[in-house]
């Protein structure tokens, strides 16, 4: 009877540093075209053109409004893209032409507020806000203003703020503060129409607030009566006018011909 010996295999195991890895472990993605393209260049096939070219893309489709826009820009537009020296570069005479009836002045450069300050800064006993404001030719409530701000860029500057001064400097040109053109010039004192302090009135969400309530609350009469009495007043005059027309007298204007033999 044959005995059937087994020995027990031995398995040795290397660190995982002293293995080499696997060619197929160090691709963890792929795109599948540059896969393709990788295999093609591999075997020595070229890939076609159409596919190694990448597309174009398509041009984008302008609305109409978008067009004149464009059209605006290159030909009457062209003059707003940089300011004007010495003056504003502003579509109408205001910054806003929706808006005609506001007409700022212009802010002055920094480098007047700067003299403004030192100026008072020497002798402030010298040169009161009255005198510095007829010296530079602007009104009482700028000097002011101008003293207040460049006491508190003072106090900035010693806190370690820093300023933007490009973007002052840049403004400056945007809004015409050099004056050059027109030199600012205001009143000592400025008067300014009365305006009388807002009036809150608190009034329930679901409750019915009518322009009567409105005038009733604001002390004033209602939009719709002031309307009609305007609108009376004038048909008043036209009427007046016509009747005028009506009654002057006519004059009847008798015209006299002559006629002169100037053969002779």
């Amino acid at each position: 009877m044959s005995r059937l010996l087994i020995r027990p295999a031995l398995f040795r195991v290397q660190p995982a540093s002293l293995v080499a890895p696997r060619a197929e472990s160090q691709r963890l993605f792929s795109c599948t075209s540059r896969r393709w393209n990788e295999e093609k260049s591999e075997t020595g096939e070229a890939a076609p053109e159409e596919e190694q070219q990448t597309e174009e893309p398509e041009p984008v489709k302008l609305s109409r409004r978008r067009r004149r826009f464009h059209e605006w820009v290159r030909e009457d537009g062209a003059r707003f893209a940089r300011p004007s020296q010495g003056t504003t570069n502003y579509l109408g005479s205001t910054p806003f032409p929706s808006n005609p009836l506001f007409q700022p002045r212009p802010p002055l450069t920094d480098a007047v507020r700067q003299e403004i300050y030192d100026t008072y800064a020497e002798s402030p006993e010298d040169w009161s806000i009255r005198k510095l404001a007829t010296k530079f030719n602007i009104s009482m409530r700028r000097v002011e203003a101008v003293l207040k701000l460049k006491e508190a860029e003072k106090e900035m500057e010693m806190n370690g703020v820093p300023l933007q001064k490009k973007y002052a400097k840049g403004m400056e040109k945007l809004m015409g503060a050099d004056q050059s053109v027109t030199p600012l010039i205001e009143p000592l004192v400025d008067i300014f129409p009365r305006v009388k302090k807002p009036t809150f009135k608190l009034v329930e969400e679901d409750a019915a607030f009518t322009e009567k309530d409105a005038a009733k609350a604001l002390n004033r009469q209602p939009y719709r009566v002031l309307e009609e009495r305007a609108i009376a007043r004038e048909e008043a005059k036209f009427a007046n006018a016509r009747q005028n027309v009506q009654n002057a007298p006519t004059e009847t204007k008798t015209k006299k011909f002559v006629i002169v033999d100037t053969s002779r």
